[in-house]
């Protein structure tokens, strides 16, 4: 009898089966990367994140590339996302998944384990995402001593930044995009940080860290066959009011090779220390004064939003194809990438409350004035009469990303557009 948890695979002429866990529009291109890589596509999708992000996937122009596609209301739903992908392996086996959204990277490498699917490994990646435990370990390996500690409340989180000192960064010892991280300067703003806190944020604890200083970067690497596979180096801008609040990012860095280098080889020491054994990875990093990286976060699935976009667009190669083709874990041979341009984006929201303008002002102008520099520039106001403040990736409702052969012209047109969409819209932005 054949177990339906192990079911044969297909013979190696036969089209390969990926399976996407979820999708997001920033990495719907890896759809047609599949099938252009000849394999079967299946998509399990998941409503309510679908309506969160406020993405219609029968709009979608990479609809057309998925062959089948499962609909659950929450595939957060372990129970359901288990049964949704029994039920897919027994159809057609699984040969390769893609889980590109933080929140399902942990449940579907359980699952890949339980019938014998090659995927990252779920105790790390579960490691990678309990940052308090990512520390831990990373200290223990000799590879980042960043001081950290996980504390319940105000006086716990007052004795550790007194032993230290201030700033000091506050964030959910679980969490992603920004949402709840501050850097916080004296014991004052950290009683109204913890105090304003809205409820639930810090429910898996409250993760106080030595504060970083130096340039904010990103590291992209993949890992397959027990071989990494240096992608590119990101710089990442910040807010100045709210410093853990990302406003953009540029591809490739404008570091020097030996930076370069150093960074790529902290990744790599950050991956192979937690035990993230297949995929593509986001490490983030603060690169200090005297050249020593320090670890902001561990990632442990693709950069998120447009930014595999930017990769492409700076010169850098379907970055797509190589996330399936390490998925379906391929020996792959790539050198590091060669870039032959310079790819930013920039994401703004409202720096304080005020009305939601009755209308999107027109955008047109920016093509006019930097021409093919701007690859795109849009602008999105969530339903409501109030815009929030932006303080988390969530809270943004306008980006642009622009491409150019100089770094400094990319960063500069950019910032240039940011700045004229806030003297239009008539308030101020985060930038």
């Amino acid at each position: 009898m054949t177990d339906p948890l192990h079911p044969p695979h297909p013979s190696a002429s036969e089209a390969r089966h990926v399976v996407f866990v979820t999708w997001k529009a920033g990495n719907a291109p890896a759809f047609e990367a599949a099938k252009r890589l000849g394999h079967h596509v299946t998509l399990i999708r998941s409503l309510l994140m679908e309506q969160a992000q406020n993405i219609d996937f029968d709009a979608s122009p990479y609809a057309r590339f998925v062959d089948r596609v499962h609909v659950l209301k929450d595939a957060t739903d372990p129970a359901a996302l288990r049964s949704c992908v029994l039920e897919v392996h027994r159809e057609r086996p699984v040969d390769g998944f893609v889980a590109t959204v933080d929140a399902l990277v942990v449940p579907v490498a359980r699952i890949a384990e339980e019938i014998g699917v090659p995927f990252t490994d779920a105790t790390a990646a579960e490691t990678a995402k309990q940052k308090d435990r990512c520390r831990q370990v990373l200290a223990a390996a000799g590879v980042d001593t960043t001081r950290y500690a996980v504390v319940a409340g105000f006086e716990e989180a007052a004795a550790f930044a007194a032993a230290g000192g201030y700033p000091v960064v506050v964030k959910p010892a679980r969490g992603s995009g920004s949402e709840g991280a501050h850097v916080v300067a004296d014991e004052e703003q950290l009683a109204g940080v913890l105090a304003g806190a809205p409820e639930g944020a810090y429910a898996a604890g409250i993760l106080v860290e030595e504060y970083l200083s130096g340039r904010f970067v990103s590291a992209e690497i993949g890992l397959v066959h027990g071989r990494f596979l240096r992608l590119a180096v990101s710089e990442r801008s910040t807010w100045h009011r709210h410093e853990a609040l990302e406003t953009g990012t540029t591809i490739p860095a404008g570091v020097s090779a030996e930076e370069h280098d150093r960074v790529m080889r902290f990744a790599e020491e950050v991956v192979g220390a937690v035990g993230l054994r297949l995929g593509v990875f986001h490490v983030e990093a603060m690169l200090g004064a005297d050249g020593t990286p320090r670890l902001i976060e561990l990632n442990p699935r693709i950069m998120g939003s447009c930014l595999p976009n930017l990769f492409r667009l700076a010169g850098g190669g379907d970055i797509f194809e190589l996330l399936v083709r390490i998925h379906l874990n391929e020996a792959v041979e790539r050198g590091p990438t060669s870039f032959d341009g310079y790819a930013t984006v920039r994401w703004f929201g409202a720096a304080d409350p005020v009305a939601t303008p009755e209308r999107v002002p027109d955008l047109d102008w920016a093509a006019e004035r930097y021409g093919d520099s701007v690859h795109s520039f849009t602008v999105r106001f969530p339903e409501g009469d109030t815009l929030l403040p932006c303080r988390g990736n969530l809270g943004n409702f306008g980006e642009v990303q622009v491409v150019h052969p100089d770094r400094a012209t990319s960063i500069r047109i950019a910032q240039d557009i940011v700045a004229g969409t806030a003297e239009r819209l008539g308030f101020e932005v985060t930038r």
